[in-house]
Formats: C-alpha cells, sequence, structure tokens
C-alpha cells in the first residue's frame, strides 16, 4: 500500500456476506447477486489499497470468503460474527484500529466499483483537516465515505438517512464534485449502468463482460438521464482518471 502522504490513514472497509449483499439488484441479477457483491467488494478493496495515503485497511465480514480475499490483498480481516448490523461492524473494525494504534481512520462502503485511488486520496486529503468528515452518496442521502482524525471519534451513523444524521452528529460534510466514483455506491442495475459510465473496476468489468442476452445492461441505458445521477453525468464531464 502506498504511503506517500504524510497523513497515515487506516481505512476500515465493511462487507456483508456476498450472499446476502445486493438484494436490490433483485431478479436482474439472478444467479449472480453474490457475484456482483464480490465484484464490488474486489474492485472497491484494490482501489483502497493502491490509494497514496493509506497505510492499513481492514476488512470486517462475516464471510470467510471476503476475509480470504481481504489477506491475499494485504488487508487485515475482522470476523463480523454475530452480525449486528453496519454500524457495529464499523465499531469492530475502529476497535482494531485502535488496537494497533492507529492515527486516523475512515470507513469506507464496499460497494463503489467505479471508485478510483486518485479520488479516495482526495476526499482523505480534504478529511484530514477535520475531526470527524463525511462524503456523501449520490443520491445526498447516503453516506459512503466517515472519517476521524482517531477510531474513537468516528460515531458512526450509517443506515438510512445517514447524510443528515451525520452532520447533526457535528461531521463535516465533503463537498467534491472530482469524486464521481467515490459517491456512487451500487445498489440497483440503474445505479450499475451509472457506474458502467463512470468505468468500472476490473472484476466488475470482467463480470459484465459474461453477461449474455437474458440480463443485458444496455436495458437501462436511458437512467443516465436522472436527475439523481446527473451530478456524476457532470462530473465525468470534468475529466476522469483512467484505470
Amino acid at each position: 500500500m502506498p504511503g506517500t502522504d504524510a497523513t497515515s490513514w487506516t481505512v476500515v472497509l465493511p462487507v456483508k456476506p456476498f450472499t446476502l449483499g445486493k438484494s436490490r439488484l433483485g431478479s436482474w441479477a439472478g444467479d449472480l447477486r453474490p457475484d456482483w457483491a464480490r465484484a464490488f467488494f474486489l474492485d472497491t478493496l484494490g482501489s483502497v489499497v493502491h490509494t497514496p495515503g493509506v497505510e492499513r485497511v481492514i476488512v470486517v465480514s462475516g464471510d470467510p470468503q471476503a476475509r480470504t480475499l481481504a489477506v491475499r490483498a494485504g488487508a487485515d480481516a475482522v470476523d463480523d460474527t454475530p452480525a449486528r448490523g453496519l454500524n457495529a461492524a464499523v465499531r469492530r473494525g475502529a476497535g482494531r484500529a485502535a488496537a494497533r494504534a492507529a492515527g486516523p481512520v475512515a470507513i469506507v462502503t464496499a460497494d463503489l466499483p467505479a471508485l478510483r485511488p486518485g479520488e479516495l486520496a482526495r476526499v482523505l486529503a480534504e478529511a484530514g483537516a477535520r475531526p470527524r468528515a463525511f462524503l456523501a452518496d449520490h443520491t445526498g442521502h447516503g453516506t459512503t465515505v466517515l472519517t476521524a482524525h482517531t477510531p474513537g471519534l468516528l460515531l458512526p451513523r450509517f443506515e438510512g438517512a445517514s447524510r443528515a444524521r451525520h452532520t447533526a452528529s457535528g461531521a463535516h460534510e465533503i463537498a467534491n464534485p472530482q469524486v464521481p466514483g467515490a459517491r456512487l455506491d451500487v445498489d440497483t442495475p440503474t445505479e450499475l449502468v451509472a457506474a458502467l459510465r463512470l468505468g468500472l473496476g476490473p472484476h466488475s468489468t470482467s463480470l459484465a463482460s459474461t453477461l449474455g442476452p437474458e440480463r443485458p445492461m444496455s436495458m437501462y441505458a436511458d437512467v443516465w438521464s436522472l436527475p439523481r445521477v446527473a451530478e456524476v453525468e457532470q462530473s465525468v464531464a470534468e475529466g476522469r482518471e483512467a484505470w
């Protein structure tokens, strides 16, 4: 993991068991739903591991396969059993970070298949100036990144209207239009097409290339004009990093 910044971050990546993840991909994904969850996780993990300034990555999951994949990528792994929800998983990861005498820590959701290392580096650079900070997702309701100067300051408020809850808890909201992949968490076929337009990571790209005519992604192409992804389109027009 590159450590070129003066600040060395620990990133916690909580992930559901693949068989339970991405339920909103529903009937479109069919039996490939766990494969999409795995691909999103691997692409997110790959970008996090290669982000300048990230010294340590901690994956928190009740899925043995996710933990094995994390260790292979050079990350630490924490067993999230019994599962008690996303915020509890974050606290488990924060506890591991604190035990390792970590400095600043960031929570990154594991469903950002269009994330680029440079985007996360920009988010962390801005977050480093604040005791606590967060990045809202593309819908304006959720959160994809939460940071704190120390693990004990995280105070996670994920799930549901987490943007409002993180704001109410005193966290600074990062407003940066140059990080569309960091904001685009993928839960639905509509969002998957938006991520495809941004540029999926290698694992998701490989999976998309195997889709047959029974699961065409092109049928969702018109969703690019929807208001809820309009800000992503604008960011793409302002320039993207290549893989």
